[in-house]
């Protein structure tokens, strides 16, 4: 192979390359080796340095050395788990640089050099709170191609996103290892197709055949199917066009598999927006729902009714019967409101025996009254927990827009003044406010 005539020609020089070219990239890499008690630091690179403020390795330097203790447990163990398994190890841990904490996602690759019994782990760790810092090695890589092929082919074949080398029709020169795991497929499945047959979706086809193509980078993200794959991944796509001499030669195509991140970060914004207990929405979903169909409702003219319920002596419950009970009451209840409410109403939980509904869309006032007598009968029925028989009653508060109210807050206090005339007096029932009462 032309490599390997390249390496035999370099001979010792090849050591004082390699060194060289791992000083160029701005990614932390250290070789170190395995004492039988503790890891040595046989290399650094100048960033690894910098960032960890080695001392002077011509005398021995051992992790625990150089980390705090915390620190030694956990890294040591991750360097332990590669030097056993004989596989490679990635995770993440917090840096401290110059001052600040820096993410980095370590991998380390195990070496054995079994006829010294000689065991190596080599530590590549790169810099997760910024992206940049991956791009700008890309275009120093593209302006000197041919001179530097061995630091670009290292920096690819160990990367963690997903890297592609296509031509300008989308086909695929080559692909690193990542890109190997994400497509799930081998180096013979994948040699000379189109990026776009590994996916169900158009993007990558009509994004190809796009003319002009931009002469800059490009990023997107999108939901995507793998082919043969029944899970969605969502990806963020970086294209890097690749220069020679102000020539496009083809495109190094990043793919960043954000699943995981994505679905926490939506399901983190969901939850805040849902009461977790009855599962309904909670008050911070109800204003903003309340807000939209206010502001609808002055171009549309129909009305937008708030109603507001309160358990009777709920808290006897909590105390005769325990809190589960209680618990299991509040859901039921919310259970038998979503029940009479119309797909368009929304129904929320304050908190304790507090809920409101929303009724928006009405042309007619006599919705109202009719939903709250279906609201009243859904407690006419004893409730059940556990073999326990449970009664419960609610006032229902109420008032609409248009109306007396000029704005939320207005309206808001009208059915909690009407709510209030029913708690002081009979406790349950319904009242729909009355500016003359």
């Amino acid at each position: 192979m032309r490599i390997h005539r390249i390496f035999h020609e370099l001979e010792s020089d090849f050591l004082s390359l390699m060194t060289q070219t791992f000083d160029q990239i701005d990614d932390l890499v250290f070789v170190m080796r395995f004492t039988g008690k503790d890891y040595e630091y046989i290399y650094a690179n100048r960033a690894a340095k910098d960032t960890v403020n080695l001392p002077d390795l011509s005398n021995p330097v051992y992790l625990h050395d150089v980390v705090s203790e915390s620190a030694y447990k956990r890294l040591f163990s991750y360097y332990e788990q590669a030097r056993i398994t004989q596989e490679k190890v990635l995770f993440t841990a917090p840096i401290e640089h110059r001052g600040q904490q820096i993410i980095g996602e370590s991998l380390l690759t195990p070496v054995y050099m079994k006829e010294h019994n000689l065991h190596f782990i080599l530590a590549i760790v790169r810099d997760i709170t910024s992206h940049e810092q991956a791009l700008q090695n890309l275009k120093l890589a593209q302006k000197e191609l041919e001179e530097e092929r061995l630091r670009l082919e290292s920096l690819i074949e160990y990367n963690n996103e997903a890297i592609f080398q296509v031509d300008d029709n989308g086909k695929i020169v080559k692909c690193n290892p990542e890109a190997k795991r994400f497509l799930k497929g081998t180096s013979d499945e994948i040699q000379s197709t189109y990026l776009s047959d590994w996916f169900t979706t158009n993007f990558f086809s009509e994004w190809f055949t796009t003319v002009p193509k931009p002469m800059k980078n490009s990023q997107h993200e999108l939901w995507i199917t793998l082919r043969n794959q029944i899970e969605r991944h969502y990806i963020k796509v970086k294209f890097i066009p690749i220069l020679i001499a102000t020539t496009r030669q083809g495109w190094y195509v990043l793919v960043r598999d954000a699943t995981v991140e994505t679905t926490i970060q939506d399901e983190l914004q969901r939850m805040a927006f849902i009461d977790h207990l009855s599962g309904l929405p909670n008050r911070r979903a109800f204003d903003d729902r309340l807000d939209y169909l206010l502001e609808q409702a002055g171009q549309t003219g129909e009305y937008v009714a708030v109603f507001l319920l309160d358990g009777y002596k709920f808290k006897r419950i909590n105390d005769e019967f325990g809190h589960d009970t209680g618990d299991a009451i509040i859901r039921e209840t919310a259970h038998r409101l979503e029940q009479v409410v119309r797909d368009q109403d929304m129904v929320a939980r304050f908190g304790g025996d507090e809920f409101a509904i929303i009724v928006p869309h009405i042309k007619e006032l006599d919705i109202i009254n009719n939903l709250a007598s279906r609201i009243l009968s859904q407690f006419e029925q004893p409730f059940y927990y556990r073999g326990k028989e449970i009664s419960i009653s609610v006032g229902i508060g109420c008032s609409h827009f248009p109306g007396t109210a000029k704005n939320k807050n207005q309206l808001l206090k009208e059915a909690d003044y009407a709510l209030y005339e029913i708690k002081e007096g009979p406790g349950i029932g319904f009242r729909l406010y009355n500016k003359n009462k």
